[in-house]
């Protein structure tokens, strides 16, 4: 062969590789997208397995103090009871949810105190037994967060007249 002719096949050959593109390599693409997942479902994961969760009876630090609107109420002997009441929150309770709930909590509180006499509420042993009546509607109505750990831990009178 002449070397015109071996220059110009050699042409041809480079001119059907140059037309032909290189095949990418999915293995990349592959790799990217399941570091991805990995990442999200690593997030998720610890998420999950880090935040607290609690037993039923098992002791949840205490939160923020969420103050309720001053209840004015007829007790059941026509007398009336002026109170104003705070909830002692948990740290995992969620306040947004509280709020939401705060006119239930209200109207239940008002029921509470309308099955009261003004003698009974004078003794301090009948007010803590209304205390623990509330603090067990509140958790009812609020439900548990992150296991069984409930929302509301305790109840405090902040002010009480009974006139």
């Amino acid at each position: 062969m002449s070397a015109t002719a071996q220059s110009v096949k050699s042409k041809s050959k480079a001119a059907d590789t140059v037309e032909e593109p290189p095949k990418k390599s999915k293995k990349k693409l592959f790799l990217i997208i399941g570091l991805i997942v990995l990442l999200i479902g690593g997030y998720e994961a610890k998420s999950i397995l880090l935040k607290p969760h609690y037993k039923p009876g098992q002791a949840v630090p205490a939160g923020k103090i969420f103050p309720l609107d001053q209840l004015t109420v007829n007790l059941s002997d026509g007398h009336l009871v002026q109170v104003s009441i705070s909830l002692q929150l948990t740290a995992v309770a969620v306040p947004a949810t509280i709020s939401n709930d705060q006119p239930e909590i209200e109207n239940d509180i008002i029921a509470i105190f309308g099955q009261q006499t003004y003698q009974g509420l004078l003794a301090p042993a009948q007010r803590q037994v209304v205390q623990n009546e509330i603090l067990k509607q509140c958790q009812k109505i609020t439900g548990t967060v992150d296991g069984a750990a409930e929302q509301v831990s305790a109840v405090y009178y902040t002010g009480f007249v009974i006139q």
